[in-house]
């Protein structure tokens, strides 16, 4: 997911905490009462409260598929199909002490982007075996993380990472070594079946950060491309590793846009990006470790009026985009901020413009992920994001707003 030197750390963190047992109370009581999956169809309907100033509704929360391998961004096609991107769990490949806190960091390739049969929550493949990066356990994975639909049905993912920042003399086989270079950082399309590199992203912003170590002078020069926008004529990517915002052009060529400027502590960590029903662009970002609860801004971007601030007062932003209703959502990943991340602290918020905090539609989330508004006036999320490839916790839940 992000930074090694920020959120991977959270990650280790969090991980500790799971495998203190809360994994086995969560699954065994709460989150709709999720069960290890194989790809069945959940029926569980739990209800969560919506809070605002004025009035208290309740939300329905229905589990649509579980079982997720780290399930991450989700987007609807336009053939009313939800596409669901899973960062996968890491592989055999391990290399000792090289993961955040000691552990070791294990590489295989195991991550895939699918659709999801809302009848029965099978997954459906549309395109796997892409490099994914974890520790021992499978958890705190990164991989394909982002995924969009352009209007014409074309499917892209992006993918984590740049082979700049491979090390050398890894203790791999040198076809795994070979493989995962030549996807990592990369934008790819799925079409009528065969799949396509479109751009390496990884590698320009790694470069752009060369250039550029004066930004964030302790963590650059850094890539990691995560989220992704298809549009009919050109694509965008957010790279949590560069805080940018990319154009990539048909012809693979790619321009850095904006630079998303440092919070108080780190960085700025942009994770999802949406047009609006303006035609403006939408960014949400996560904030490094360091920086309180409601440090996370909504951006707005315009090629006219370039980068401003739209929304303040969010909380480590891990996806967001526009619901039925013209409204903005974001899923918090914890509202207690990266530094105390735990189980049951995230949410599923609604933000209007120019406002200073968000409204929350549902709480107590598991390390939410990706978002997806439905037409039906649904809202989509992934929950356990994150979490040991053995537990089976990830899933896709759908809100029905009262």
């Amino acid at each position: 997911m992000r930074k090694r030197s920020t959120f991977r750390a959270v990650l280790t963190t969090a991980l500790v905490v799971l495998l203190a047992a809360v994994v086995v109370g969560a699954a065994s009581a709460g989150d709709g009462d999720h069960k290890k999956g194989d790809g069945g169809k959940q029926s569980t309907e739990t209800h969560a409260t919506a809070t605002t100033a004025a009035s208290t509704a309740a939300a329905t929360m229905t589990t649509v598929a579980s079982g997720l391998d780290n399930p991450r961004d989700l987007a609807f096609g336009p053939d009313g199909k939800l596409y669901l991107a899973q960062a996968g769990h890491g592989g055999p490949f391990c290399l000792p002490g090289g993961h955040e806190g000691g552990g070791d960091t294990c590489v295989g390739f195991t991550s895939s982007i699918g659709w999801i049969d809302q009848s029965s929550g099978t997954v459906h493949n549309v395109v796997d075996d892409f490099v994914s990066v974890a520790d021992s356990h499978g958890f705190g994975a990164t991989g394909l993380d982002g995924v969009s639909v352009a209007p014409n049905g074309t499917v892209y993912g992006i993918e984590t990472g740049s082979s700049r920042s491979t090390p050398p003399g890894l203790p791999f086989p040198e076809w795994a070594i070979n493989k995962a270079n030549s996807q990592f950082g990369r934008l790819i399309s799925v079409s009528g079946g065969a799949t396509s590199t479109d751009a390496n992203v990884g590698d320009f912003d790694f470069d752009w950060t060369l250039d550029h170590q004066s930004l964030v002078p302790d963590q650059f020069p850094d890539a990691n491309p995560y989220g992704v926008l298809a549009l009919p004529n050109e694509r965008w990517v957010v790279d949590a590793g560069a805080n940018t915002l990319d154009r990539v052009r048909p012809d693979g060529s790619i321009q850095v846009v904006a630079f998303f400027p440092n919070p108080a502590a780190s960085d700025a960590v942009p994770t999802c990006v949406e047009q609006g029903p303006d035609g403006a662009l939408y960014i949400g970002e996560l904030t490094g470790g360091g920086n309180p609860p409601g440090s996370s801004v909504v951006w707005r971007w315009t090629a006219a009026s370039g980068l401003h601030e739209w929304a303040t007062g969010l909380t480590a932003v891990t996806g967001c985009g526009f619901g039925a209703d013209g409204q903005f959502y974001a899923v918090e990943f914890s509202k207690l901020g990266l530094d105390n991340a735990a189980p049951g602290t995230g949410a599923l918020v609604r933000v209007l413009p120019g406002s200073t905090s968000p409204t929350t539609i549902v709480d107590d989330l598991n390390f939410p992920g990706g978002f997806a508004g439905g037409s039906d006036g649904s809202l989509y999320f992934s929950n356990w994001s994150i979490a040991p490839a053995a537990s089976g916790l990830g899933s896709v839940e759908r809100v029905t707003l009262p």
